[in-house]
């Protein structure tokens, strides 16, 4: 998988939006300490979402596999994947 703006052999950098189950957020967070390697940033936020991520990959199919990890946490009911590129 190819991705016209992201050069071959650069990392991918991603934001990622979860909405949890709000009695589950704390322990949610504790979980994905667990991925220490691609996880750069978490926060708690406020509105529509509950968590936003950024992560460090090597390629888009590893994004791929981190999301689905990430998607198997118990609590998180729905993912947004925001890809950045550069200029």
């Amino acid at each position: 998988m190819e991705h016209p703006n992201i050069k071959k052999n650069e990392d991918v950098v991603a934001f990622l939006l979860l909405l949890t189950s709000s009695d589950q957020t704390e322990q949610i967070l504790q979980k994905l300490r667990e991925f220490p390697r691609e996880i750069l940033e978490s926060h708690i936020i406020y509105g529509e979402w509950d968590l936003l991520l950024k992560v460090k990959v090597r390629s888009l199919p590893e994004l791929t596999k981190l999301v689905m990890r990430i998607r198997k946490i118990e609590g998180i009911n729905k993912t947004s994947t925001l890809i950045t590129t550069a200029p």
